[in-house]
């Protein structure tokens, strides 16, 4: 599955599996990012962006991987919109900086989700890259042969801590 790629090796590191294949898939990312995170298989880049960091989500009946009930077990962007639905999230146009809301980006390849990445208080986005490690990036900077684009927001308001 595509939440899986990115680095299945090493788990627990504090550094980037396989750097010049991480980097290969994403041509536009700095080579000077620094890890937030060690790499595990654990969670997944939407399980990441929706706040999740116990077990990954995807739309895959028997595995282990979570799908909220009465949600399509496909991977489209309407099985992903609804998914998000069930936390409060809904369709909005763009990605850039509302403070009141919290917003989640998607990633599409010829339509097909493919990843998730959330965006922090600060305006920078934060992704789980497959088994690798969790980033803080710029949208675009994930975009490439990987992941795709950037096709579609989601928000809801910002929860009070």
């Amino acid at each position: 599955m595509l939440w899986q790629k990115c680095g299945l090796i090493g788990a627990g590191r504090m550094d980037i599996i396989n750097p010049d294949e991480f980097f290969a898939h994403f041509p536009r990312l700095p080579k000077t990012i620094k890890p937030k995170s060690q790499s595990t298989p654990i969670y997944n880049c939407i399980a990441f962006a929706l706040g999740f960091e116990n077990k990954p989500w995807w739309p895959a009946a028997g595995t282990d991987a979570y799908w909220p009930a009465g949600c399509p077990q496909e991977v489209t962007v309407s099985a992903f919109a609804a998914a998000f639905a069930t936390l409060g999230y809904e369709p909005c146009s763009y990605g850039h900086l509302e403070s009141s809301y919290e917003k989640i980006a998607l990633f599409t390849d010829e339509n097909e989700p493919t990843h998730a990445a959330r965006q922090l208080q600060s305006g920078i986005w934060v992704s789980k890259c497959g088994s690798n490690v969790d980033i803080e990036h710029k949208l675009k900077e994930l975009e490439g042969p990987l992941y795709g684009k950037v096709t579609m927001f989601f928000y809801r308001h910002r929860r009070s801590s």
